[in-house]
């Protein structure tokens, strides 16, 4: 079950300088816990009029008690954020065990096998290796029921197995994708494609390539609907490139590869060098109208408005800001650091001050400033 896209309004994600309130976007935290906590101070964060906002996979991978304690802290303030692939995993087994209980053999089965584990686990078994074990000495036709793949007793499992009905429901509720109209940006996990790899740049298929469908009974408007036209040419990013509507694409994409396969390894061009490159070509909806000039610059330009996107997952690549795209997973589970975005007033004074990390400046949207501050991680 996924719930595809959720659009902030101005006052869910405030952008003001001038204003006292902020949002924060916080990277992959993977349940390092203390290294949360430690980036909200040092950011002074204020959740009477700060807006925090993650990018997906807050728990798994760092410690399971850290895990439980980050997803209670986002559950029970229900912070704004996404879904990521580890949360997925988590999301997928919780599933498996409601469904399992419904079965009354199945259900106890599943204690039966429960018990055993625990008792296993004391003594330091392998989760993998005692289950491969247990399905060859107990043949039970119930281990069928388990997806090739899956990993019973493993973290995920363990999480699934321990959270409240109310923080399952809060992973549910979070979405592949937040959309921030008034800030042309977008919010995902893994990333997105700005252009479908299997066709040109200038295809007419490609929504950068076209201007949006209402510009011609708009555009005598004196541009009072560009946010519109904006809006619509963004989403069509999300409905109109067959990559994106791919949930496993938001979750897991990291690059494309040469035959224009998305993968999820390390090879393949990044996703945000393609973003960049085709956002780097917009040249706005009046300009674009101009395809009888054939010069090299403007056959490469395209009839759009550039966007966005913030994103996590690829923490093989550290914190990754290029001019459309901002990589904020800088390795805290491996004992790198935790990195965020601030939006809006930034507290530099208060920084210095107290000897904290002085953040790195970085251009964002259309002509804000952002401010990009990491912190030191030291394993749980």
């Amino acid at each position: 079950m996924y719930k595809s896209l959720a659009t902030l309004s101005v006052q869910e994600f405030p952008l003001d300088p001038t204003a006292s309130r902020r949002t924060m976007i916080i990277g992959d935290i993977h349940g390092m816990n203390n290294s949360l906590r430690s980036i909200l101070d040092v950011l002074d964060y204020d959740p009477s009029s700060d807006v925090l906002i993650h990018v997906g996979d807050i728990i798994a991978k760092g410690p399971h008690e850290g895990s439980l304690a980050v997803l209670s802290y986002m559950a029970s303030r229900n912070i704004t954020g996404i879904r990521g692939n580890h949360d997925q995993k988590v999301i997928e087994w919780r599933g498996w065990l409601e469904w399992m209980h419904r079965f009354p053999d199945g259900r106890k089965w599943l204690i039966a096998l429960e018990r055993r584990w625990d008792e296993a686990a004391a003594e330091g078994a392998d989760p993998d290796l005692w289950a491969s074990k247990q399905m060859k000495r107990h043949r039970s036709p119930w281990w069928r029921t388990i997806p090739k793949d899956w990993k019973i007793f493993a973290e995920h499992y363990k999480i699934a197995r321990a959270m409240s009905d109310e923080e399952y429901s809060y992973l549910l509720s979070l979405p592949l994708a937040l959309h921030i109209p008034h800030a042309h940006t977008f919010v995902v996990h893994a990333g997105l494609l700005s252009s479908d790899p299997r066709y040109k740049p200038r295809d007419p298929r490609q929504p950068l390539a076209r201007i949006p469908s209402l510009f011609e009974s708009a555009k005598s408007k004196h541009g009072s609907d560009m946010p519109k036209l904006r809006r619509a040419q963004e989403l069509a990013l999300l409905s109109d490139i067959e990559q994106n509507t791919d949930p496993w694409v938001k979750l897991n994409m990291r690059g494309v590869l040469k035959n224009h396969d998305v993968t999820r390894g390390k090879d393949g061009r990044p996703w945000s060098d393609i973003w960049n490159r085709d956002m780097s070509r917009c040249d706005g909806f009046e300009h674009g109208l101009s395809f009888d000039d054939h010069t090299t610059k403007k056959q490469k330009m395209l009839p759009c408005h550039p966007s966005t996107v913030v994103y996590g997952h690829a923490a093989s690549r550290g914190l990754d800001i290029k001019r459309w795209t901002v990589g904020l997973d800088s390795g805290c589970v491996y004992g790198r650091k935790l990195s965020a975005l601030v939006l809006g007033r930034h507290k530099h004074d208060n920084l210095q001050k107290h000897k904290k990390p002085t953040p790195t400046d970085i251009a964002f949207g259309d002509s804000l400033t952002g401010h990009v501050v990491s912190i030191e991680c030291q394993l749980e």
